[in-house]
């Protein structure tokens, strides 16, 4: 289970913060997920309370926001897939074909992903 590994970096990134910031407790954190990175989402902030467990921490609110995947094309058009209908992708692995047979809206061409497989700590909220 790769997410409690993902979860420490996280954990470890919010106590560095708060630490630098000299703060009492973290109120809430924000992480960007993209769709394609292959992250339970369930999972991550079960990991993450769980070692939030006696830190500052401890009753952070953890707010998950979801990245589209977003495709390039060598004409230049690059664009999101965030239109996709839910009979379309309902799965991750439904979703990675739907791109995977992707031309480009513009020329026709095949298109490659160029995002859409992040993970980012996009805010920490502290108390002082």
């Amino acid at each position: 289970m790769h997410e409690y590994s993902l979860a420490c970096e996280i954990f470890e990134n919010v106590m560095a913060i708060a630490q630098e910031n000299n703060a009492s407790g973290v109120r809430s954190i924000t992480l960007k997920i993209g769709r394609l990175a292959h992250i339970n989402p369930d999972q991550l902030l079960f990991s993450f309370e769980t070692l939030a467990e006696g830190s500052i921490a401890k009753d952070a609110q953890v707010n998950v926001e979801f990245v589209p995947p977003s495709i390039e094309c060598e004409c230049g058009y690059s664009g999101t897939l965030d239109d996709i209908s839910d009979e379309t992708a309902d799965t991750e692995t439904s979703l990675c074909e739907y791109i995977a047979r992707m031309n480009c809206p513009v020329c026709g061409g095949i298109t490659k992903i160029s995002g859409g497989r992040e993970l980012i700590i996009q805010t920490i909220e502290v108390e002082q």
